[in-house]
């Protein structure tokens, strides 16, 4: 029994001895656990599953160091690294943190699934964040989901969208996450990593980190932050000449078959992949180099002393994801650039490099073909564009496949002031007649998007408006970026739907699949005059209008970023705009038709997965984003 003087002694000596400031590697080693449910591995972290995770969090603690920058792939335990320095600072180093998501929404997930269930399952984290009254935890009136008070600090989430939590508060901790998902301002008020990093200067131990998979060549801003720093890549030794390389997927040899399922889509079976040394030429197994010595090589070691340490490691590396799965999601990319980029990025931690400006429009002329009949075989669905001019109409009618390879059919002018009723009636019989199949089959266009935004809106609403139950849809352009393809739709009042698109996306997918050089998928066809339809309207003045945009990049308030811009002063741009339309109807009508269901319609094809039915050309389009009041068969 100890007496009272002994029992203050040891309350003096060890109850109000601080904890020790360990590092963040060690803080996580000795207490951190994962959660069941969230994490892929849970129970009691270990930084030995990930090794290329220890260096940056003993960074973290690292004297005259003042910024982190991870350039890293998906699934390699960058989110967990946050929650670590989260964790790390709660309990020995309490400060106010803040972490900074694209938006609140994102916001309140990231707290709500992985700061609340670290919390709970981190025995020391759990006094600091609960009151513990008969051994349950209840939420103290202090915590909120975007704001978590602890014993000398408080951690407070925001969205990047939002100027108001950014600016409000000083920091010392400042944690961005998915930087490259960011908007380029905050509202009006400009950047919002440099409105946030204002709020830390008071600090002199302050410290950001960023975060990110990169998006896009020339605009990542995580591309930017990485440069400046150390640029400290994840190396593995070779066992052969001993000379220790970044895992880069060219020097990945990959054993595999290519084979296509019923609907075309290419399907690849990895067998094996080997990793090819290049300095000795040698080739090794996955199993081989994951456990040879690894370690971070820094090629701009002089920047620590500006106090950046920058980061990079790619899905090769890590423990959760398998060479074959990674080498099958390329292959099965290759060929199509909006899968490509996210498997680059995602996967190989790079920027992905998007087709530009084209070097002239003669290419493409001369890949111009014969279809053979109106329309060629491959053809399931048609679609129409109009772009209205102050003294014409300019139209083009697309045919696709399910596999999105598109087809151009015709492109015509029709000469005239939109607020004369004759133009509308010409547009009216391009748009209404059969087009057919080698095999005689008839098809009519399904949907059709017209421009609203020049002179003659209300005459485009009036044509739209007697047209809605043929699916002429008005549109309207927006312009910025992270607005998608295929935007939102409002009613107007004149009862019709106004469909809202996202034009530099449009732009942008349509000059990526220009560059696609391989038939198949997405793949751009273009028709030669011939018999059947006589002049088609491909010609050299459609290529030139075609490729009459290129991207141009501009910075502002600290961000990068690229706008589509005329080539020239004069360039006209019809052509590329009635494109964008045409892709934008074809994404629209996608998700409402069974593709097995139309094709066995008009081909002929029996397929065991679809039954028997009188009426399957009318059930193949399912459209439910555009109601209508009266009906009509667009199939024949």
């Amino acid at each position: 029994m100890k007496t009272k003087e002994q029992l203050h002694k040891i309350t003096l000596t060890r109850g109000l001895k601080p904890l020790p400031k360990i590092s963040v590697r060690k803080w996580a080693d000795t207490y951190r656990q994962l959660s069941s449910g969230i994490s892929a591995e849970p129970g009691r972290w270990k930084t030995s599953r990930t090794p290329y995770a220890a260096e940056p969090m003993e960074a973290v603690t690292q004297h005259g160091i003042h910024r982190i920058v991870l350039k890293w792939c998906a699934q390699a335990a960058k989110s967990e690294i946050m929650n670590n320095i989260i964790g790390r600072f709660a309990h020995v180093d309490p400060c106010v943190i803040m972490m900074i998501q694209p938006t609140i929404e994102m916001a309140n997930d990231f707290s709500k699934m992985r700061i609340t269930n670290m919390i709970k399952d981190t025995k020391v984290l759990t006094p600091l964040f609960f009151d513990l009254k008969d051994s349950a935890k209840t939420r103290d009136s202090n915590q909120t989901i975007l704001s978590k008070v602890f014993p000398g600090g408080r951690l407070i989430f925001c969205g990047a969208n939002s100027p108001a939590g950014l600016a409000s508060r000083p920091v010392r901790i400042l944690l961005c996450d998915e930087v490259d998902r960011f908007p380029r301002s905050a509202s009006t008020e400009g950047d919002p990593i440099d409105i946030a990093s204002k709020r830390m200067s008071t600090f002199w131990n302050n410290l950001m980190v960023m975060c990110s998979t990169p998006t896009i060549e020339g605009e990542s801003r995580i591309d930017i932050e990485y440069i400046t720093g150390t640029q400290e890549e994840w190396r593995h030794r070779c066992p052969n000449c001993g000379e220790y390389h970044t895992l880069h997927y060219k020097q990945m040899i990959s054993d595999y078959q290519e084979v296509k399922d019923e609907s075309g889509h290419k399907v690849i079976v990895v067998k094996s992949v080997l990793w090819r040394c290049p300095d000795c030429g040698r080739s090794f197994d996955e199993l081989t180099i994951k456990n040879a010595p690894q370690k971070y090589v820094a090629l701009n070691p002089e920047a620590a002393q500006n106090g950046i340490r920058s980061f990079y490691v790619n899905g090769f590396s890590s423990p959760w994801l398998t060479w074959s799965g990674i080498m099958r999601e390329w292959l099965e990319a290759q060929g199509r650039p909006e899968r490509e980029q996210v498997v680059i990025n995602t996967r190989f931690g790079l920027s992905y490099q998007l087709a530009g400006a084209f070097a002239d429009e003669i290419q493409f002329l001369s890949r111009c073909e014969e279809y053979g009949a109106e329309l060629p075989d491959g053809v399931l669905l048609l679609t129409a564009a109009v772009d209205v001019q102050d003294n014409r109409l300019e139209y083009e009618i697309c045919g696709w496949s399910e596999s999105e390879e598109c087809y151009g059919i015709i492109r015509g002018v029709i000469t005239g002031q939109p607020d004369n009723s004759y133009v509308w009636r010409k547009l009216d019989e391009a748009l209404d007649r059969k087009y057919h199949l080698q095999n005689g089959t008839p098809l009519k266009v399904v949907r059709t998007f017209i421009d609203s935004g020049g002179h003659f809106t209300s005459e485009v609403y009036k044509y739209c408006r007697d047209g809605i139950y043929k699916q002429r849809i008005a549109i309207k352009g927006q312009g910025g970026a992270g607005v998608p393809l295929v935007s939102k739709v409002t009613l107007l009042k004149e009862g019709i739907p106004l469909q809202l698109l996202g034009v530099n996306e449009g732009k942008q997918q349509v000059f990526s699949r220009l560059g696609i050089k391989k038939v198949g998928a997405q793949y751009f066809h273009f028709p030669k005059d011939d018999e059947y339809l006589g002049l088609r309207g491909y010609d050299q003045i459609y290529f030139k209008q075609l490729i009459a945009e290129h991207k141009v990049t501009h910075k502002s308030g600290g961000q990068i970023y690229s706008m589509w811009e005329p080539v020239s002063k004069h360039a006209r741009n019809e052509s590329l705009d009635l494109r964008v339309y045409n892709l934008a109807v074809f994404k629209s009508c996608k998700p409402h038709i069974d593709w097995r269901l139309l094709k066995e319609s008009l081909t002929g094809e029996k397929t065991p997965e679809v039954e028997k039915t009188a009426s399957a050309p009318k059930a193949a389009l399912k459209s439910k984003k555009y109601a209508h009041s009266k009906s009509v068969d667009i199939w024949s």
